[in-house]
């Protein structure tokens, strides 16, 4: 982790302090049967001046549990955690709710579930995009709404389609871009990020 930081430092690349990942981790875990205490962290870069977007980064450090080079490799075959990440500073339930629709419906994406970080406050929904979508090989296939504070009522009362996430996965596995691996990985199947159902 100290090498990444510094990577970062010497791009010019200011980062914020790094804080343990709630969502990202779980989805790690699961998708590589990581122990559960995998050290998984996340921060953001600001790699243009101005109201440019930052750059989310989670670093993964190889002195963690369960850390090995397929990991990492695999992420990045797949893409699986590329993501577009819109935040809201000041969200309400409403219009949470309204655009989360949106990207399920006109968007075609597919809820894939919520979590809480309490190291930051701010609460994320993610979506997947359907495996239709998936399948169009868009750079940015996933997306994130980010919302300061604790929505998670807000976001469990929306259903997580769990077959509709396996698919969306499956298309993302089988469109892939060369990675340089050398053999396929096992197929996992992957685990939505909420358990519930409603």
């Amino acid at each position: 982790m100290e090498s990444a930081l510094a990577y970062f430092e010497e791009n010019d690349w200011p980062a914020s302090t790094t804080i343990p990942s709630v969502l990202v981790k779980r989805r790690l875990v699961e998708r590589h049967w990581l122990p559960d205490d995998a050290d998984i962290r996340v921060t953001r870069l600001r790699v243009t001046s101005g109201l440019a977007p930052e750059v989310e980064v989670f670093l993964f450090p190889r002195c963690s549990p369960g850390y090995t080079d397929d990991v990492g490799a695999q992420e990045r075959v797949h893409g699986f955690e590329n993501h577009v990440g819109l935040f809201m500073d000041r969200p309400d339930e409403s219009a949470l709710t309204r655009l989360a629709d949106r990207l399920e419906t006109t968007g075609r994406m597919v809820y894939e579930g919520s979590a809480h970080n309490p190291h930051e406050n701010t609460t994320m929904l993610y979506f997947a995009p359907s495996a239709a979508v998936a399948m169009s090989r868009r750079r940015f296939p996933r997306w994130e709404l980010q919302c300061a504070g604790d929505l998670t009522a807000c976001a469990d009362r929306r259903r997580v389609r769990t077959e509709a996430v396996c698919s969306a996965y499956a298309a993302l596995a089988a469109n892939h871009v060369d990675g340089g691996l050398t053999q396929p990985a096992p197929a996992r199947r992957p685990v939505p990020v909420a358990a519930r159902e409603g």
